[in-house]
C-alpha cells in the first residue's frame, strides 16, 4: 500500500511553506539557517524520490568492477555498498587502477557516481540534458 503524498512530496510542500511563508518572519540573522534548512529538505526529497535503485546499481557496477574469486557472499546491496566503496578507495591508493582496461572501467564509475551525487545535492550544477 502507497500512501499519497509521498515522502518526496511532503518534504517539498513543508519546503515551501519554510520558504514562502516561515523564512521572511525570521530575524535576518537566521535567514541563512533557515535556507540551509530549505535546502536539505530539498535534497532529501530527490533522495527520497530517486528511492533505492540508484544505490543498488552503484553496488551492482561496484560488484562487477572490483570481483571478488570465490566471492559466493549473499549480503544484500545495502550491506555490500559500503565496503565495495571502501575497497575501490583502496584499490586507487594502492594504484592498482591507474592503466589499461580497469582505469577506464574506474574512471567510467567515478564519473557515474559525480553525475549522480550532482543530481541530489546541486541539480543546477550539471547541464540541462
Amino acid at each position: 500500500m502507497t500512501d499519497k503524498p509521498d515522502a518526496a512530496a511532503l518534504l517539498e510542500e513543508a519546503r515551501r511553506a519554510l520558504l514562502d511563508t516561515l523564512l521572511p518572519l525570521l530575524p535576518p540573522e537566521h535567514r541563512y539557517d533557515g535556507l540551509m534548512v530549505a535546502n536539505a529538505m530539498a535534497i532529501a526529497a530527490r533522495e527520497a524520490g530517486q528511492g533505492d535503485a540508484v544505490l543498488r546499481e552503484a553496488a551492482q557496477r561496484l560488484a562487477a568492477l572490483l570481483p571478488e574469486p570465490g566471492d559466493t557472499t549473499n549480503a544484500s546491496w545495502q550491506a555490500r555498498l559500503p565496503e565495495l566503496e571502501t575497497r575501490l578507495a583502496r584499490e586507487i591508493r594502492a594504484g592498482r587502477c591507474d592503466a589499461g582496461i580497469r582505469r577506464e572501467a574506474v574512471a567510467d564509475y567515478l564519473r557515474w557516481s559525480v553525475v549522480v551525487r550532482l543530481r541530489l545535492s546541486n541539480p543546477k550544477a550539471l547541464p540541462n540534458p
